[in-house]
């Protein structure tokens, strides 16, 4: 967060549930940042609010994981559809393919991302990286990080799961965000302390204590 001699904090968002939220708050703001009443009005039927994390098991992978293509995919079809009320005072609609967003970690996976959806007949799905994404929001984000392990991650893994983008990413979510990724890639041992401090914050985050 900012400290007080830089800039002035605003502490309530109007975009989050209070679940994704706090989730979000704990992970890059010192649980410092509140939902304001507007998002508290939204509902997704059947659907939890807050960060969802699915391990999907893959190899080899650097930028690009057709075992996370294919994941999300399915959560995609799995939104679809489902009642989503919007706003209060509003009824509710199908959530459709306008209501979801992928954010994934590299452009090649962005690219087969993509393809997938479009050979699903899913081509108006947002898919982008976190620098597109910047201010834009939807009722589902679905993140797909694409390196099997840190030792695959071309940029580091100070890149991949480095918490601002990590915060851009998920914190385009209204009511929930669902990330992706190999359960390896979590398997290392960081060499400094800010590192460390980086990949427990993403344990947390995807443990669901932030």
């Amino acid at each position: 967060t900012l400290p007080p001699d830089v800039g002035y904090f605003l502490a309530d968002t109007w975009r989050m549930h209070p679940d994704l939220c706090r989730a979000v708050s704990r992970f890059a703001y010192d649980g410092r940042l509140t939902t304001a009443p507007a998002a508290r009005e939204r509902l997704l039927a059947g659907q939890a609010p807050g960060i969802e994390c699915v391990s999907v098991d893959h190899d080899g992978n650097a930028t690009s994981s057709v075992e996370e293509a294919a994941e999300v995919l399915a959560q995609v079809r799995r939104h679809l559809g489902v009642p989503w009320t919007p706003d209060a005072g509003a009824p509710p609609r199908p959530l459709g393919q306008a209501d979801l967003l992928v954010v994934a970690a590299y452009n090649a996976q962005v690219q087969l991302v993509r393809e997938t959806l479009s050979a699903a007949g899913y081509r108006n799905v947002r898919v982008g990286t976190v620098d597109r994404f910047q201010g834009q929001q939807a009722a589902v984000v679905i993140v797909s990080m694409a390196a099997s392990s840190a030792a695959e991650a071309p940029r580091g893994i100070g890149f991949l799961l480095n918490r601002n983008r990590i915060n851009v990413a998920v914190s385009r979510g209204q009511w929930r965000a669902v990330i992706v990724r190999s359960p390896r890639l979590t398997h290392h041992l960081p060499a400094t302390p800010a590192a460390l401090e980086e990949l427990g914050a993403f344990i947390g985050l995807c443990d669901g204590t932030g």
